[in-house]
């Protein structure tokens, strides 16, 4: 990446010119412990008081209260606005919502590298097909090096450099359901990214900060610092970012297909360079590496039938959560209020306790997934809940990673809801020589060292993750595809959004925007007490946190929870929305 004024016949990017090569191609959280905010009381929040265009009457919005957007030919969600364009010109040219996925992946892989990219560790992605009507899943996190164990590994090697890569599943992922489902090809999608890179775009305020974030990290690879810091510091809010060698690689990916990344010449530059430094991955790896196609789990809430990806992603443990919630009076419950805010935060304990027991990528594992989504389970978990008291959340404190969602939906009706990761920001921190590719720190992400763990790390291990996208139905017909990023508060903020949804009737802007709350562990970490901490964003009515007190919540300001981005068709006029969270950088575009 380079950070440099424009020269004389080389200009950066602009939204029109990037329209137009996308038509050519056809296409952190601070724990400050809260003191009620001195904000007027909101109405209560309950089912049918919250129709489309409410926005005025909802406190504490996340950021400006833009509306839902609309069209007929397709809509693209995603977290940089770049993306959402890439997405939606794909539709207006005739692709559909999985090319319009790949071209919109491309493009955040340019435009919103520290989120995700050809090298990233992997994701989980959900289409609906609308000629089927059924939905099919796609599993493509990565696996760990065969080198890779407790003995050659320390967790300051999952953190960052040569060693904490794992196989990149993320591209043979996008790769994989475009050859199944897509009709364009590799080279038409890329092209709009290819020349982003080229010819350069603007480092916004939230590149700044995850960039500065993230300079001690990325300042200890030459390789990285070479492309990232040609003037000796991290790029600055709109200075013009060019990355010339990221885009000779996707362009000979384009050339050479899909599979050069894992068998090809850029493999064998990759692993050549990790090898000369220390790393681990091998190119047998990347050769035995293969996603899976996967058969979604289900189940229903408030009339809604929900689809997510099985274990190991955390489907199972939303989906436990929401079957707990749905035996509590939602339609008559003040969404707001102490009561909701309690209820569903010991829900997410008691789904979040079993997936620490029970949730890995390993595929022989005994999962009673069956049973966890069980409305006889969820009963008996109902029952543990103490109306008027905190339960005991005690442990390690869950990680939040960088991590990126995209949704899209065509005019025939069919979506894609994909969330995908490098893992921490910029991920290893390690750009793969001369390639331009950031490399994950898959090993961050899926894996722990205690023996005996169930995510216990073995060479050759494919990943767990907390990427939580949901395909939702409504009368056997596609309602909305909704994912999320922010490490452990994905299946927590996507579960929101969805009772949002389902109860309250809230159109997808006002159900992203709208004040959010979540748990965590405190983990012994001075002055939160080993037990339970209450997340909650600005904007709830000041009662909610003198009541939440009174029950026992530890509450703290997070600043902003997770990033959602969501799609929705309504099928009795074939019109299509779509909503993307003002907590990110993006917008959802729609034609």
């Amino acid at each position: 990446m380079e950070v440099c004024d424009p020269p004389a016949r080389s200009r950066p990017m602009k939204r029109r010119d990037f329209l137009a090569a996308s038509a050519a191609a056809a296409a952190g959280s601070g724990l400050v412990a809260c003191r009620p905010p001195e904000t007027s009381a909101a109405p209560p929040l309950t089912s049918g008081q919250w129709g489309s265009g409410d926005y005025a009457h909802v406190p504490g919005l996340a950021g400006p209260a833009h509306g839902t957007v609309w069209g007929r030919t397709g809509v693209t969600a995603c977290s940089d606005y770049y993306a959402s364009l890439a997405g939606t010109q794909t539709m207006m040219q005739g692709g559909n919502a999985i090319d319009a996925m790949v071209a919109a992946c491309a493009t955040l892989n340019v435009s919103d590298p520290y989120m995700s990219g050809i090298g990233g560790f992997g994701g989980y992605m959900l289409i609906y097909l609308a000629e089927e009507n059924r939905v099919v899943g796609l599993d493509a996190l990565g696996r760990s090096p065969a080198a890779s164990s407790p003995e050659t590994m320390t967790l300051d090697d999952f953190a960052a450099g040569y060693k904490a890569p794992i196989v990149p599943g993320a591209f043979k992922g996008w790769a994989a359901a475009l050859e199944r489902y897509g009709t364009m090809s590799l080279g038409d999608l890329f092209e709009p990214a290819i020349r982003l890179a080229e010819d350069g775009f603007v480092f916004s305020k939230f590149d700044e900060r995850y960039t500065q974030s993230s300079a001690d990290k990325l300042s200890r690879f030459p390789s990285t610092t070479r492309v990232f810091f040609p003037n000796g510091r991290p790029p600055r809010m709109g200075e013009i970012i060019r990355q010339p060698e990221l885009a000779a690689s996707m362009r000979h990916l384009a050339r050479a297909g899909a599979d050069d990344l894992y068998r090809g010449e850029l493999a064998d530059r990759i692993v050549a360079f990790l090898a000369a430094n220390g790393g681990h991955l091998t190119k047998a790896d990347l050769e035995g590496y293969e996603v899976e196609w996967r058969q979604p789990i289900r189940t229903t809430f408030q009339g809604y039938d929900l689809h997510a990806m099985p274990p190991g992603s955390c489907g199972m443990s939303m989906f436990q959560a929401l079957n707990i919630m749905d035996g509590f009076d939602l339609a008559n419950m003040d969404l707001y209020g102490s009561e909701f805010v309690h209820l569903w935060l010991e829900a997410m304990k008691l789904a979040l306790a079993d997936d620490d027991r029970y949730n890995t990528g390993k595929e022989d594992a005994d999962i009673p997934v069956d049973m966890i989504i069980s409305r006889e389970y969820a009963d008996e978990q109902r029952a543990k809940i103490d109306p008027l008291r905190v339960a005991s959340f005690s442990g390690a404190p869950l990680p939040f990673y960088g991590t990126t969602s995209l949704s899209t939906v065509d005019r025939w009706g069919n979506a894609v809801a994909f969330t995908q990761s490098l893992v921490n920001a910029y991920g290893s921190g390690v750009i793969a020589g001369d390639t331009g590719i950031f490399l994950n720190n898959g090993h961050m992400f899926g894996f722990v060292l205690e023996e005996g763990h169930v995510n216990h790390l073995e060479g050759g291990k494919r990943a767990k993750g907390v990427m939580t996208p949901c395909i939702m139905m409504r009368d056997g017909d596609l309602f909305a595809a909704v994912g999320a990023q922010g490490g452990y508060t994905i299946p927590q903020t996507v579960g929101q959004v969805i009772t949002k949804l389902a109860v309250a009737g809230m159109d997808m802007q006002l159900a992203i925007a709208s004040p959010r709350m979540c748990v965590n562990r405190g983990g012994g970490r001075t002055p939160i007490p080993e037990d339970s901490v209450t997340y909650l964003e600005a904007g709830f009515p000041p009662r909610v946190y003198e009541e939440l007190a009174e029950r026992g919540h530890y509450l703290a300001e997070p600043g902003n929870l997770g990033g959602v981005q969501a799609v929705h068709r309504d099928a009795a006029t074939g019109g299509l929305s779509g909503g993307s969270d003002p907590r990110r950088d993006g917008h959802a575009i729609a034609w």
